[in-house]
């Protein structure tokens, strides 16, 4: 947990450096355009007042005095602009010096793309990260895909112009070649005099090993519930616009075919109920699924050796939008002898 908080709080900090050079930058630019529209406003305004002075009072000249005077109130106020502007460029040049020192030196992965999606800058970790993605490339003004999996590829697109067409940090996972599970945090660089945004950083987080524990544990309860599938005599199964998907442990228990496809099941299950019960299950089944409510059917079923057992099915509709959606179980609650209700022919 304290691992994770701290990456927050540094993805906070980048963001917030960020932020804080682009107010500057913007800062600065307008203080520099103001200066001079008011270098240029100042020397007009005193080559019209003189011009005003001559042409008004044509027998007052200004002394040298009331010129030297002027002329040393303006250079008073270009001096506190100039003041005010260097104290703006030193405290940029601050922020970005500290930016790029938190840049080189983060934990984590952290690289600048351009607006064509190429790498231009990247940290230590971040090319430790893709030397190993792709080992035959140096990272260095390569284009990022040609880090990620085929299957990420698609993502990657997406999520880089959701990066440049917000101002919001954007979030998406991507496997990269060599496999590792990475989540990417971008966010767009600060625009440029026109409004142009030039490219994005993308600071890294490497989930593999977080992804493979969590894989670890979904096997580990599937295993859980098969042993539990096989002890109770009961598989699950799923019912989809006229299609039956089945765990494999319910192929083994009815002793149908594994390669049986789910359009093919029901028919499959139906040959192996006896004629006397084929009816009845057929139309509980159709009437269910019609009305939408939940079903339980008990019936006969022949294996292909000759025993009979009975079944138990259940089922009951999923809400979800679009699709009718079922799911139940079928369970084996008794076993008899050979020769028992014959199979239809």
């Amino acid at each position: 947990m304290d691992e994770i908080k701290g990456r927050q709080e540094l993805l906070l900090e980048i963001e917030q450096l960020k932020l804080d050079n682009a107010r500057l930058g913007q800062r600065m630019d307008k203080m520099r355009k103001w200066n001079n529209s008011l270098l240029q406003k100042n020397w007009q305004e005193s080559e019209d007042q003189t011009l005003l002075k001559f042409s008004e009072q044509k027998s007052e000249v200004p002394t040298p005095q009331e010129l030297l005077q002027e002329l040393r109130i303006h250079q008073e106020e270009l001096r506190v602009q100039n003041e005010e502007l260097l104290e703006i460029r030193y405290s940029l040049e601050e922020s970005r010096s500290r930016y790029q020192a938190l840049f080189r030196n983060s934990p984590l992965p952290c690289l600048i793309l351009n607006e064509s999606s190429r790498i231009l800058e990247l940290n230590h970790q971040a090319a430790k990260l893709l030397a190993h993605a792709n080992p035959d490339l140096h990272p260095e003004r390569m284009p990022m895909s040609l880090f990620l999996h085929r299957y990420s590829q698609e993502n990657f697109r997406h999520f880089f112009v959701r990066v440049l067409q917000s101002s919001e940090a954007q979030r998406e996972e991507w496997k990269l070649r060599d496999e590792q599970i990475v989540v990417a945090h971008g966010f767009a660089l600060a625009p440029i005099e026109d409004g142009r945004i030039e490219g994005c950083q993308v600071v890294f987080e490497n989930v593999t090993l977080q992804r493979q524990e969590e894989l670890q544990k979904l096997q580990e309860r599937e295993y859980r519930l098969l042993q539990a599938q096989q002890m109770a005599r009961l598989g699950d199964w799923q019912w989809e616009e006229g299609q039956i998907f089945c765990s494999p442990h319910l192929f083994t228990l009815l002793q149908i075919h594994p390669s049986t496809g789910p359009t093919n099941f029901f028919q499959a299950y139906l040959e192996h109920v006896p004629e006397n019960d084929q009816k009845k299950v057929r139309s509980q089944w159709q009437q269910a699924i019609e009305k939408g409510k939940s079903f339980t059917l008990n019936h006969y079923y022949l294996l292909p050796n000759g025993c009979c057992i009975q079944l138990r099915v259940q089922g009951s509709p999923v809400q979800r939008t679009g699709t009718q959606r079922y799911l139940g179980f079928i369970q084996v609650i008794e076993s008899q002898e050979k020769n028992q209700p014959t199979k239809t022919s």
